[in-house]
């Protein structure tokens, strides 16, 4: 990490915030946000959250579904425990194709909300990155589409790029509504973008 990354951060208002708040990341605030605006979770719902590491979306969905929801992490990373029994986390990889099996097993049926905020390694070379960010967020909606109810909602990160419509017309086939999000946490200068899909047809 570079010195002016460590001095950018510290001014960033929402990572203060986050820091303040006891969220484990400041795009804690990105998910809040967009659930605020859209309502895409709500209480008592069953959660997956894929690219869950460190935690922080862990922590929003939790205090958006309450005791009476569940909400499942997935990382290739471990995630240190939270306080509350109705979340869990599990070590796996979203390109594995057993990976579907496993989050319902695990959640006893099917959910209602897939969130995804996976990233590749940043290499700086855009068209490489956005290529590499997309076949993210296709096996993110493939995995979705295996664990959500009917009627459920897709919230996914992808990167700015020439596949983006294209993403955005295989989300349409399959949910009622699709629509770009760009969060007030999310950098300007970011080319990351949200895009959310709600009322899944099954």
């Amino acid at each position: 990490m570079s010195e002016r990354w460590k001095q950018e951060r510290r001014k960033d208002q929402f990572y203060k915030l986050a820091k303040e708040r006891g969220y484990r990341s400041r795009s804690a605030f990105k998910l809040l946000q967009a659930v605020r605006k859209y309502r895409f979770m709500k209480r008592g719902d069953k959660v997956v959250d894929l690219g869950a590491a460190p935690g922080g979306w862990l922590q929003v969905s939790r205090q958006i579904v309450g005791k009476e929801g569940f909400v499942l992490g997935v990382d290739t990373e471990p995630i240190s425990e939270l306080p509350w029994t109705n979340v869990k986390a599990l070590v796996a990889d979203v390109t594995s194709d057993s990976l579907s099996s496993v989050i319902i097993n695990h959640m006893g049926s099917k959910v209602d909300v897939v969130i995804s905020d996976v990233s590749p390694k940043i290499s700086g070379a855009w068209d490489v990155d956005h290529t590499k960010q997309l076949y993210l967020a296709e096996r993110s909606l493939e995995i979705a589409k295996a664990v959500l109810k009917r009627q459920g909602n897709f919230f996914v990160k992808v990167f700015h790029g020439p596949s983006l419509k294209e993403y955005r017309e295989r989300l349409a086939e399959h949910f009622g509504m699709v629509r770009f999000v760009k969060p007030p946490a999310s950098k300007q200068r970011s080319s990351e973008i949200y895009v959310i899909a709600m009322d899944y047809r099954g």
